[in-house]
């Protein structure tokens, strides 16, 4: 989505504040997305936050271009602003309070691979140290940006592989299984020893940079002849999907990726063959 954040004037200095407030917590892509939005807000408004109406709020959301969804996400960011404003009184009023979302079809079923998607994918990599980070999202349903963090200080070996302490959105912690195959991969890749070293290293045996796992997962996904909108997420929602279908508990599965909601990991269940309703009635 085109966000323009060229402003007609800087942010005030109670902008600047509340901004800073409002993404403190965030993760870091976060932070940078919805900076982006809130920026690109006020410069097309041309006045401090305070003074922005409904107008001006709709009158930005008809100015965004680009698909749907990212529309309602930066909507979504900005509404988020102004409740905290509001919530802490660094805003008088909640202005975007009274902006409505348009409800988004669920598509998440379009961005759920096979799983002979996803062992070709692994398969046409051969480079080790590329295909081991593909392995780690998907077996372990990681977000990129824990990929790129683990480090081998946050591993613990176990008989049979081990357990990675994964450190993650909403600044929590949870324990991931790294499984006994997995578990061999990373080892082979393992050079420094340091107990800071990370798990999937850089070309130069340095940390992954996020933009350069990107890359990687990229290229592969065109390799193997996915839609040009395949992302490593892909590969997160391909671990619950499948793991839900081979019999895995679903709170175990929720546990795992750190889903808030149990709901959130529901949505990716399947109606396996003859455990529809509908034989009932036919």
């Amino acid at each position: 989505m085109a966000v323009q954040t060229a402003q007609k004037s800087s942010p005030s200095p109670a902008d600047k504040m509340l901004i800073r407030a409002w993404l403190h917590s965030k993760s870091e892509n976060t932070r940078r997305a919805y900076e982006r939005f809130a920026l690109a807000l006020l410069a097309h408004a041309g006045k401090p936050l305070a003074d922005v109406t409904l107008p001006d709020l709709q009158n930005w959301s008809d100015s965004l271009g680009g698909a749907a969804s990212s529309r309602r996400l930066a909507m979504a960011a900005v509404k988020s602003l102004t409740a905290f404003g509001a919530e802490t009184e660094m805003l008088t009023r909640n202005v975007g309070q009274a902006l409505r979302l348009d409800r988004e079809r669920d598509s998440l079923h379009e961005r759920i691979l096979s799983q002979v998607q996803v062992a070709t994918l692994i398969d046409m990599e051969k480079c080790p140290r590329r295909r081991a980070l593909l392995r780690l999202l998907y077996v372990m349903g990681l977000r990129i940006s824990e990929a790129c963090r683990l480090t081998w200080r946050d591993v613990t070996r176990r008989q049979q592989g081990g357990v990675a302490s994964v450190f993650g959105k909403g600044n929590k912690t949870r324990p991931v299984e790294i499984p006994a195959r997995l578990f061999k991969e990373l080892v082979a890749l393992r050079v420094d020893t340091e107990p800071k070293a990370p798990l999937v290293p850089g070309h130069n045996g340095g940390p992954l940079s996020h933009d350069a796992a990107h890359r990687i997962v990229k290229r592969a996904g065109k390799r193997a002849g996915l839609p040009s909108s395949f992302s490593a997420h892909w590969l997160r929602h391909a671990h619950v999907s499948h793991s839900l279908d081979r019999g895995a508990h679903v709170h175990a599965v929720q546990r795992s990726v750190g889903h808030a909601s149990l709901a959130t990991t529901t949505r990716y269940a399947h109606v396996q063959d003859g455990d529809g309703s509908g034989k009932f009635l036919d």
